[in-house]
C-alpha cells in the first residue's frame, strides 16, 4: 500500500502546524493585551492609533463642494465629453458628465442636473 506521508513528511507536517497554532495563539493574546491596556482612559496602545476628533461641516470640512451654483449655467467643453469630461463656465473648469451622447471640444453645453459632485450637461 502507498503511503502518503512518509515518517520525514510527517514531521514537517505537524512542525507546520503546530508552529501556525502557536503563531495564532500568540496574536490572540497580544490583540487581548492591547484591548485591555486600550480599555483604560489614555493608557492604551490602540489610542494612538486611533484619531480621537472628528471633521465637522460646521468647522468647513466637506467632502464635496457644492456645485449647485452652475444649475443652468452655459459652459464650453474644454475637453471632448465621452461622455464625462471637463467644461469652462466663466473662467471655472468644471468636472462634468453628458447625459451619454460625445460632445466635441470647443461645442456649448448647458447644466441640467447637479447632484452632489455630478454635474449633468446637455449639448445645446
Amino acid at each position: 500500500m502507498l503511503e502518503i506521508f512518509s515518517e520525514t513528511n510527517a514531521l514537517v507536517f505537524s512542525l507546520v502546524t503546530y508552529s501556525l497554532v502557536g503563531i495564532t495563539f500568540f496574536g490572540i493574546c497580544v490583540v487581548l493585551y492591547l484591548s485591555i491596556r486600550g480599555s483604560k482612559k489614555n493608557a492604551g496602545m490602540i489610542d494612538d492609533l486611533v484619531l480621537g476628533e472628528r471633521q465637522e461641516n460646521r468647522d468647513g470640512y466637506t467632502s464635496v463642494t457644492d456645485k449647485s451654483k452652475f444649475l443652468g449655467a452655459i459652459g464650453v467643453c474644454a475637453t471632448d465629453l465621452r461622455p464625462a469630461g471637463t467644461i469652462t463656465i466663466e473662467g471655472e473648469p468644471v468636472d462634468v458628465v453628458t447625459e451619454g451622447s460625445f460632445v466635441k471640444q470647443g461645442d456649448t453645453v448647458k447644466v441640467i442636473n447637479v447632484d452632489g459632485s455630478r454635474v449633468l450637461v446637455r449639448q445645446i
